[in-house]
């Protein structure tokens, strides 16, 4: 027994002893690229709870078995496993895990990383688009990237939007982006669906938009959409539904102060009517937002695809205004040989919508501002059954007359799709040739009948009918070297492109649905001749581009386009435009090896040219003639010759710095843009008997400042909270219009001046009109500045007019916060504008007080006694000489906005594994949810003109954006 005892307790000593001959202690250092030393990273034996972290040296002294694998974590850098292999010292470097720098930007006609830019290029991906309520994915882009200032045209379902980069660069051609959907390039982009985006990248200098050369002018969007992949099949689901209402109302004069108003605008108040109608109440209701799209992805041996289709619905607060968006997407690659790839994509969207007019006047029958000045005192209806309108000023409809009367209706059609082949020579040295086609149809129809409205039994009934069609083609020939050799890297890229478009166009028009004994037909009687209006462009390009990178410190780019265009003459037909970029990444360099906290630091500077064919017309070079109604030809457009493109060259010098292990990640931009031979329709003297001629004349100059601030504020195991603000400034002056014109004016009031003035030395979008300088206390009119002191002010003498205002922000902004806890997320984010002027020409109808319109409350502090001290004018009949284009109705248009807050869900692993599914999300969003502003109008970002052209700043009855709350649910299997 006691042997036995005694062979137990020398096996057990064995065992310990065999045991403790296992465990070995490591030592070593942690360093870094730079071959600094790391303190404070986590050193773990992998699977177990046993740990160290580094010393202020960098060293560290861990105890473990032989065969165990150590772990070495960081913050901001790539975790390393090592295995012991009966080791005693293992030194291990670790390198930065910097997502932002190391990722992959879309370039043109190729890819780079982030650290090897050398121009200024911002990248926006698929989490910053989705789960928002819009229609038009670049709406997502608003307040997230420096320098580029998005702007809705108006809150309608479906409206357009106008995007700029560093500031307008024309004042007839267009100060639109070119957009590069997966390489087909578009005029537009709001046809695509946001949950079919990968990554926005927005081109925004002319170094890196000149290989798009005539079409770069005003930036490059490139637009990527979602791939699969190889490893597993995906199936997606993506839904959300909300509502929308207005985020505020105005207030108007009610039943009993319009009849006051009225009396002492000596009106027969006895036909007025009794009631006491809310308009506002009937026309601004609630929208509603529905959404739904599924998709599916994956890869085959040697090909990868993704295909979805989706149906989002808008409803508008102003019934019956409404969208509704079917679209469907394909993208897939396939091998077929180790050297040829075959690639293909597609993406269909149609578009049916419902309009409601506005951008219009009260006599003119906006329904906006016809719910702020129809009467409160008539209902609906007239007695006969027909809408009723203003008794004392036929054809001003009531709102719901505006919007239910006519049968507004548009259909639009889009295919964008392309097909590739590309052949690999051998590794460095590819080829790639792509033809495309970018289509578009559209079709519209609005008819009202001859007995409902005032308008309609004018006309005895109105059809108006249009159709068009739009045919782009594009074949893209392309190469690509690359070579890597020691520290030198090196890519060419050269090809040739040609594109053509065919446009097609007719209108139809019929009236007199009335026969002569009122009997209704089902033609009308009047249809006046309409012949189709038929135009074609055509480019040929020849584009190269050279990189060139010594030791990742020293980079180098250089572009250069030749651009032909059918849209010029034989003598101007080409456009040559060269580029060149530098970067210099200070931070490899040897006497900033011992500075820990920086991780990566580039300078960079970048020259280019590239030029602008768009908005002026495709036949603008010739002598035209237009057919008349009795066979024979008109001369309708005189022959410029000379004509030539319009350039554009932009300097830029940026900087990039991350620092604290990517903690802090900033950007700062400075540009310079400058353009010549503005293509303008110059005004000409009315002796010619043409109003103007297409022509290059004048100069345009932007300059601005742009800063990007990322942060990692917290990061921890449960909680993670993160920061990026931008802001930027820009500076743009007209200066030069030749010597044959002195200003040009945009901006037309109804049965007033224009409103805006463009003139050298002063910024697009800039107001113009006469001085208000309060209401006189003798007479209670608008006493007007008498600015060249003749004694006569007013309308009396235009001489008096000068610069009241300019539409150009001082600068705009935003600032988005993540914020994680364990499976909850919060996002949101404030845009902002600030330093702009609106020109509120809807107050010229709400502060009239020269007819019978219903009016602002603000009327109630209207002059009415000699001596009265108020800032309101007194009430004359028939009269506008208080409402001239004056600085009276310029305001401060700056806003501040939470444009977006999203709160979600994130079930945990754990819970989907039982399920087999990869994520489920839910979440709830708000848009627009806050505004903070002086602006008195409905919304200070909608424009009635274009917002990045010479006529932004006006609102005059525009439809304004609404607030939003959705909820929504994103499945993945």
């Amino acid at each position: 027994m006691r042997r036995k005892f005694t062979l137990l307790i020398v096996c057990m000593l064995c065992g310990i002893s065999w045991g403790w001959a296992q465990d070995v202690t490591i030592k070593g250092l942690v360093k870094d690229q730079k071959g600094l030393p790391l303190p404070g990273v986590s050193v773990k034996v992998k699977g177990s709870n046993q740990g160290a972290s580094t010393a202020d040296n960098g060293s560290y002294s861990i105890t473990a078995p032989k065969d165990a694998v150590l772990e070495f974590t960081f913050i901001g850098f790539k975790t390393i496993e090592e295995s012991i292999n009966n080791r005693t010292t293992i030194t291990v470097t670790m390198t930065d895990d910097n997502q932002q720098l190391n990722e992959v930007v879309v370039i043109g006609y190729g890819t780079t990383t982030k650290k090897d830019l050398t121009t200024a290029v911002v990248s926006i991906s698929s989490k910053d688009i989705e789960n928002q309520p819009i229609t038009n994915p670049l709406q997502a882009i608003q307040g997230r990237a420096a320098g580029v200032q998005i702007s809705s045209q108006s809150g309608k379902p479906g409206a357009g939007i106008s995007v700029t980069i560093r500031g307008n660069t024309s004042i007839n051609a267009s100060n639109s982006p070119l957009y590069v959907i997966d390489g087909v390039t578009s005029r537009d982009a709001s046809f695509l669906s946001p949950n079919d985006i990968e990554s926005l990248t927005i081109l925004k200098d002319a170094s890196a938009a000149a290989i798009y050369g005539s079409s770069g002018a005003n930036g490059v969007i490139l637009i990527t959409t979602k791939k699969g992949s190889s490893d597993k099949i995906r199936v997606a689901f993506n839904a959300f539904t909300g509502f929308s209402n207005l985020w505020q109302k105005q207030d108007v004069l009610n039943k009993d102060q319009y009849v006051a108003l009225m009396s002492e605008l000596k009106y027969d108040v006895a036909g007025l009517g009794n009631q006491n109608t809310d308009w506002q109440d009937l026309a601004f209701g609630t929208g509603t937002q529905n959404s739904y799209q599924a998709s599916v992805s994956g890869g085959i041996k040697g090909g990868v695809y993704s295909f979805s289709t989706g149906y989002q619905q808008d409803k508008g607060v102003v019934d019956p205004a409404q969208l509704d968006k079917y679209t469907a997407h394909f993208n897939g690659s396939q091998s077929i040989t180790s050297w040829l790839k075959l690639s293909a994509n597609a993406a269909l969207t149609q578009s049916n919508s419902i309009d409601v007019s506005d951008n219009n006047n009260g006599a003119r029958g906006g329904t906006i501002l016809s719910a702020l000045t129809t009467p409160p005192t008539i209902g609906i209806y007239a007695a006969n059954g027909t809408y009723a309108f203003n008794p004392y000023k036929g054809g001003s409809e009531n709102p719901v007359a505006n919007a239910f009367a006519a049968k507004n209706s548009n259909r639009n059609f889009r295919f964008l799709g392309a097909f590739a082949a590309e052949v690999n020579f051998t590794k460095n040295f590819s080829f790639k040739s792509s033809i495309s086609t970018n289509n578009n149809d559209n079709r519209y129809s609005y008819f009202i009948d001859p007995y409902s409205t005032d308008y309609g039994r004018a006309q005895k009934g109105v059809r108006n009918a249009n159709r068009s069609t739009d045919r782009v083609w594009l074949n893209e020939n392309i190469f690509n070297y690359n070579k890597t050799w020691g520290k030198n890297a090196f890519t060419a890229t050269g090809g040739m492109t040609l594109q053509e478009s065919k446009y097609y166009y007719l209108g139809y028009n019929e009236q007199n649905f009335l026969d002569a004994s009122g009997t209704l037909l089902t033609r009308g009687t009047s249809i006046p001749n309409q012949l189709p209006t038929v135009s074609q462009w055509s480019k040929r390009s020849y584009l190269a581009r050279v990189t060139y990178a010594y030791d990742s410190k020293y980079l180098f780019s250089t572009n250069f386009r030749a651009d032909g265009s059918s849209r010029f003459g034989p003598d101007n037909r080409y456009g040559y435009f060269p580029s060149a970029s530098v970067g210099w990444r200070i931070s490899g360099e040897n006497f900033l090896k011992d500075v820990k906290a920086i991780n990566d630091l580039k300078l960079r500077a970048s020259w280019g040219k590239v030029g602008n064919d768009e908005g002026i017309g495709d036949y603008s070079y010739l002598e035209l003639y237009s057919p008349t109604a009795q066979g024979s030809y008109l001369l309708s457009q005189l022959q410029n010759s000379s004509l030539k493109w319009e350039e554009t060259t932009q300097t830029n010098i940026g900087l990039d710095l991350s620092m604290f292990n990517s903690r802090i990640v900033f950007t700062a931009d400075a540009y310079l843009k400058k353009t010549k031979d503005l293509l303008i329709n110059q005004p000409l003297p009315n002796s010619t008997g043409f109003s103007s001629i297409p022509a290059n004349v004048g100069n345009m100059e932007n300059k601005g400042l742009e800063f990007v601030l990322s942060t990692k504020n917290i990061i921890g195991d449960k909680f993670t909270w993160s920061t990026d603000l931008n802001f930027s400034l820009n500076r743009n002056k007209v200066t030069s219009l030749g010597t044959k014109v002195e200003s040009i004016s945009f901006g037309g009031i109804y049965e007033r001046d224009a409103a805006i003035r463009v003139l050298p030395g002063r910024p697009l979008g800039s107001f113009f009109g006469y001085v208000a300088n309060g209401v006189d206390p003798q007479t209670g009119n608008i006493a007007y500045a008498d600015l060249n002191n003749n004694g006569i002010t007013g309308s009396d003498d235009p001489a008096d007019r000068t610069f009241i205002g300019s539409a150009q922000p001082k600068f705009t902004y935003g600032f988005n916060n993540t914020f994680t806890y364990q499976n909850f997320g919060l996002n949101f984010l404030f845009q902002g504008v600030q330093g702009n002027q609106m020109f509120n020409a809807s107050r010229m109808e709400l502060e009239g007080m020269n007819d019978s319109k219903n009016q602002s409350t603000v009327v109630l502090d209207r002059w009415t006694t000699p001596g009265q001290i108020t800032s309101v004018p007194k009430a004359i009949r028939d009269n506008t000489s208080n409402t001239l284009t004056s600085s009276r109705f310029v305001e401060d248009g700056s806003y501040l906005r939470l444009k977006t807050a999203t709160l979600s869900y994130n079930f945990g692993s754990m819970s989907l594994g039982k399920l087999k599914m990869s994520k489920v999300m839910l979440y709830a969003t708000g848009y627009n949810l806050l505004t903070f502003t002086k602006y008195t109008g409905l919304d200070p970002e909608v424009n009635v003109n274009s917002a990045n052209g010479p006529a932004m700043g006006i609102d005059y009855g525009t439809y304004p954006q609404s607030r939003t709350f959705l909820f929504g649910v994103n499945v993945g299997f």
